[in-house]
C-alpha cells in the first residue's frame, strides 16, 4: 500500500478520501443524495460542483504561480530610485 508521502500534491485529496470512503459509503452517498434532490436537479447540481471545482482550481493555480512569482523577487535587488526627496534645481544661476 502506498503511502501519502509518496504521492504528488495532486492525489492527496484522492488518496485521502480513498481511505476514507470505501465502495459502500460513496454507493450510499450517492443514493442519498438521489433521494434528498432527486434526478431532475442532478444535472444542475453537477453543473454548480463542476463551476465550484473549476474555480477552486483556477484559483489554487493562481496562488501558485503568486508565490513562485514571490521566490523569484526575493533574489532581486530593486535599485529603483526613491522619489520621496524633491530634486534640487540645478539650473544656471
Amino acid at each position: 500500500m502506498a503511502t501519502l508521502a509518496k504521492r504528488g500534491p495532486k492525489d492527496y485529496l484522492s488518496a485521502m478520501l480513498g481511505a476514507m470512503l470505501g465502495g459502500l459509503e460513496i454507493a450510499i452517498i450517492i443514493l442519498v443524495i438521489l433521494l434528498i434532490f432527486g434526478p431532475s436537479k442532478l444535472p444542475q447540481l453537477g453543473e454548480g460542483i463542476g463551476k465550484m471545482l473549476r474555480g477552486f482550481r483556477k484559483e489554487m493555480k493562481q496562488l501558485d504561480a503568486d508565490k513562485r512569482e514571490e521566490e523569484l523577487r526575493r533574489g532581486e535587488i530593486d535599485v529603483t530610485p526613491k522619489t520621496d526627496e524633491k530634486p534640487k534645481y540645478t539650473g544656471p544661476g
